[in-house]
């Protein structure tokens, strides 16, 4: 991904886009944060998990906003905690809104619900691939972030998140990568499990991330991954 933007500058906050190829193929990337409590524990720069997430998509979307192949791809957010919620609508990558926050957290985030968060974006994704040119590649990918079990305040398990993933996973054209939030010396193997259980490649498609830094680069090249950019 990091190629697709030599065209471009920086000066100060301000990228200049680079020069604009027609469209080749569409897709809709949607990232997945979870918005509960948890979130709001520190990384290792200080900063809480929910401010670096934020930060991350901010980034993320800015990147691609300027890139040359800026007219392939859609971005759409999707937050959760009990509930799934939708933050911003698939939007194309060049009308992303600069001034926007990305912030994930929920006022009610009592629960860490994966599973809420997926429904909502499957129906986003099922719109969008059902309105795509049927003579243009056309895929989705998912990006889920998590810090915590899924379902454990409630009590009830993962096994209907874990479900509801493998419904998504049937539809060849959308592609699921997850990334665990973790704090540096602090492992939960359950939810690492959940996670990798989640992704529809598991080996290629799961990262453990500490950081912004991370986070962001697991990002960029999960979106770009089924494309040579």
């Amino acid at each position: 991904m990091e190629g697709n933007y030599r065209n471009t500058e920086k000066r100060g906050e301000l990228m200049i886009p680079a020069p604009v190829v027609p469209q080749s193929f569409s897709q809709l990337g949607l990232i997945i944060p979870d918005g509960s409590g948890s979130m709001e524990g520190p990384t290792l720069n200080g900063m809480s998990k929910a401010e670096a997430v934020g930060a991350t998509i901010h980034g993320v979307l800015a990147r691609f906003k300027v890139s040359s192949q800026r007219k392939n791809f859609r971005f759409g957010i999707v937050s959760f905690a009990s509930e799934g919620r939708v933050m911003m609508e698939p939007t194309a990558a060049a009308d992303i809104d600069d001034d926007a926050s990305y912030d994930p957290r929920h006022s009610d985030g009592t629960d860490t619900f994966i599973g809420s968060g997926l429904l909502v974006a499957r129906c986003l994704a099922e719109e969008f691939l059902t309105g795509a040119n049927r003579e243009m590649p056309t895929t989705v990918v998912m990006l889920v972030l998590s810090d915590g079990r899924d379902r454990e305040a409630s009590g009830a398990g993962p096994d209907e998140t874990l479900q509801i993933a493998e419904e998504i996973k049937r539809n060849p054209a959308i592609t699921i990568c997850t990334a665990y939030f973790a704090q540096k010396g602090l492992f939960d193997p359950e939810a690492e499990d959940v996670l990798r259980r989640i992704a529809s490649k598991p080996a290629t498609g799961y990262k453990s991330v500490y950081d912004a830094e991370t986070l962001r680069s697991f990002f960029l090249s999960s979106l770009s991954a089924e494309r040579r950019i």
